[in-house]
């Protein structure tokens, strides 16, 4: 039985089969975070720009980016259940192509763009495949390297969230050093370049056991004024707003009143509840 929380904010990190390495139809995901009372729900397939998608097998590839904006459209016009639906993309963020990302992107009618980093020298690092390499770094170097990926991912001006901002941690590798400054610092970097950072509990589901971010990190976020939107990273139906009782509350620990909601690629802030 689906756990019925209240009405509070939107899950803005769902995926669909029309990523490929998820299962479920849109209009499930649609049912099931209407069920649990969110406010809105936001489709973020996965989109890799072309030279980095010859490398995967799953993402949406440019020539497909108007269909699926045109397939969340059509469900969107046609949804029955008391609950908003918004179209937004997970690019998987690399330095060398921001220039195609943006080219790709452009003039597509997004609500929202999430920008991560799931790459550090074409080694997908939050794949179970490749978990091995890990051995291969020094883990103060290895979040020294991921870091400045995530701060050139916010100072490319593309995207409206950083997705899953810590993500390096999913399993379990953490510097034994004090990382502070490198949390301020790319604190600091999100909020010169406006954009939100994304509270999302797949954490929890993964060996690292932790929503995204740490809480520490959260908190300077917080303190140098980084509002926040809440993504699940479902890749199945039941799988979306999950844990989110324990994400709001934990944002809320840190000092948090409002989550960020978007419209056409424009912010409102809204209280959390």
């Amino acid at each position: 039985m689906l756990k019925v929380v209240v009405k509070t904010s939107a899950d803005y990190h769902v995926h669909t089969s029309l990523s490929g390495d998820a299962k479920g139809e849109l209009l499930e995901c649609v049912r099931v975070a209407a069920t649990k009372k969110l406010e809105e729900i936001g489709i973020s397939d996965h989109f890799a720009p072309p030279k980095l998608r010859d490398k995967l097998s799953f993402p949406l590839n440019y020539r497909e980016l108007p269909d699926y904006v045109k397939k969340v459209d059509e469900v969107k016009r046609k949804l029955k259940e008391p609950i908003k639906l918004k179209v937004g993309v997970e690019v998987d963020f690399v330095p060398d192509f921001a220039s195609e990302i943006k080219e790709a992107l452009k003039g597509l009618p997004f609500d929202y763009v999430i920008g991560s980093v799931h790459f550090i020298d074409g080694w997908a690092f939050d794949d179970p495949k490749y978990v091995l390499e890990y051995q291969k770094w020094d883990s103060v170097k290895l979040y020294d390297r991921y870091f400045m990926a995530v701060q050139a991912c916010a100072e490319s001006k593309i995207f409206d969230v950083v997705g899953h901002p810590d993500l390096i941690k999913k399993f379990g590798c953490k510097p034994r050093t004090d990382i502070t400054d490198l949390y301020l610092a790319t604190a600091k970097v999100f909020k010169k370049n406006d954009v939100c950072i994304e509270v999302n509990t797949s954490g929890l589901r993964h060996p690292c056991n932790e929503i995204y971010p740490a809480k520490q990190f959260l908190k300077i976020c917080y303190d140098e004024g980084v509002q926040i939107t809440f993504g699940s990273d479902a890749h199945a139906p039941e799988d979306v707003g999950k844990d989110f009782d324990k994400a709001i509350s934990l944002a809320k620990e840190v000092g948090y009143e409002h989550t960020a909601m978007f419209t056409q690629r424009k912010k409102q802030l809204k209280p959390l509840f």
